[in-house]
């Protein structure tokens, strides 16, 4: 089973926690889906935080991505750290974080990267998308049991059903039909290519129930991110499940016949019996 641990600070300072804690940045599926589970009155529905997804301007049009492409959390395995995380809470403390050929995914400029993945997910379903273009959309108020008929959310949420069901979490959080709409803020076109972060704001009747897709506030110190990681229960299941067990009979047995398709004394057909129960 995965948990989420919130941790607070600037964009910088979240990530690098995330990192010391050896977590995975969660991601706004991963969020709901905890939300949900927790419920309504649970901490993690009362306060905003960001979650690994970013919305980017390239060419005038808006590139949405969760965590894979994401160029504001790009991770280097080597040295354990977010390599983007602080350029970018500097850069928003006076204005925006511009995808310069030196911002990188993998190797190419990030902007190349989000463009063509985009053109490559261009026919796949929604919740099989890893970047979106959104073209030149704007903000906009969705009902709350609408969410599912709006690209941005089910993209962000991997799915129409997920969308479906964390509005109606939200419209009847405090009550039926307690929350009717929510809004979906959207940055403002440049024409320069440059980065936000994603917020989901609290579920709350003051007009906060927002999925914030232009977020450059990744620089104010009293935000937060949540990082993922594995309970100690779920990593003893997990471990259970990899682990298989064979009674020596089973072992002498498949042993002889992979000696024997070695050794060319058996035809390679007897290696389809044993591939079936290591398969089991």
């Amino acid at each position: 089973m995965k948990n989420y641990k919130r941790q607070n600070g600037n964009f910088a300072d979240a990530l690098r926690k995330v990192a010391a804690a050896k977590q995975t940045f969660a991601t706004p599926k991963e969020g709901i889906i905890d939300r949900m589970n927790q419920g309504v009155s649970s901490k993690v529905c009362k306060r905003w935080a960001w979650f690994n997804a970013s919305f980017n301007e390239v060419n005038g049009e808006i590139l949405a991505t969760n965590s894979q492409f994401n160029p504001l959390s790009v991770f280097d395995e080597t040295t354990g750290k977010f390599i983007y995380a602080q350029k970018v809470t500097e850069a928003m403390r006076t204005g925006e974080f511009y995808l310069t050929p030196d911002i990188l995914l993998g190797n190419e400029s990030a902007s190349k990267v989000l463009l063509r993945v985009a053109e490559r997910d261009e026919k796949k379903p929604i919740n099989l998308k890893r970047v979106i273009n959104l073209g030149k959309l704007k903000t906009h108020n969705v009902p709350t049991d609408c969410y599912a008929d709006v690209d941005t959310i089910v993209f962000l949420l991997g799915g129409h059903n997920r969308a479906r069901k964390y509005g109606l979490f939200v419209r009847n959080a405090f009550g039926e039909n307690s929350i009717p709409e929510s809004k979906v803020y959207m940055q403002d076109l440049i024409g320069k290519d440059k980065s936000r972060g994603f917020a989901l704001g609290r579920v709350s009747t003051d007009g906060r129930s927002d999925f914030c897709c232009d977020s450059r506030n990744l620089c104010v110190g009293d935000g937060s991110g949540f990082g993922g990681y594995e309970s100690a229960e779920g990593a003893q299941k997990n471990s259970r499940a990899e682990v298989k067990t064979y009674t020596p009979r089973q072992s002498s047995q498949y042993i002889r016949i992979l000696k024997a398709v070695m050794g060319g004394k058996q035809g390679t057909s007897k290696l389809e019996k044993v591939l079936k129960f290591f398969k089991q």
